[in-house]
């Protein structure tokens, strides 16, 4: 089974594989960032449909919207949300979403953890060594969400 995590994020969306098969994991990971632009959106789409195409995931994770004292960033950002459902869904993948406080509950057992715990406990539970951005671990922490809330953390490390 393939997942992919996404942090969508507009200055950059932090993508996350997660592979098994019997007992081999692997792990890879991906920033897709693009500057400002009037085609951003579909600069984003044609990135992402890239690498549904390449990585051929069994499951799309992505983190949900929350509050934010910035109205027009939270519009920008559901937009943006919206290309990547919208896109899973054309490749006929399957789709769970999870709240910022939902995934850091899951990771580090906290609701109210910061982005630097997650990506802590992110890195001891994959047994990741490489340094890796805040967007890449929140979209390893909403895979991390998906298969403990389907009892499907076997295998994994």
């Amino acid at each position: 089974m393939k997942i992919m995590g996404i942090d969508p994020g507009l200055s950059q969306t932090g993508i996350a594989i997660l592979s098994e098969e019997k007992e081999n994991t692997e792990l890879s990971w991906e920033i897709l960032k693009h500057k400002i632009s009037e085609d951003r959106l579909h600069k984003y789409f044609k990135s992402l449909s890239k690498l549904l195409n390449t990585v051929k995931p069994d499951q799309i994770v992505i983190e949900s919207i929350f509050r934010g004292p910035n109205t027009k960033t939270l519009i920008k950002l559901a937009e943006l949300r919206g290309v990547y459902l919208l896109l899973s869904q054309m490749e006929g993948l399957p789709i769970s979403e999870f709240t910022p406080r939902e995934i850091k509950q899951s990771v580090t057992g906290s609701g109210a953890s910061s982005k630097e715990q997650v990506r802590y406990m992110v890195k001891k539970i994959l047994g990741i060594n490489e340094e890796i951005s805040l967007d890449v671990s929140d979209a390893f922490g909403a895979i991390i969400c998906y298969l403990n809330k389907n009892n499907k953390y076997a295998g994994i490390n």
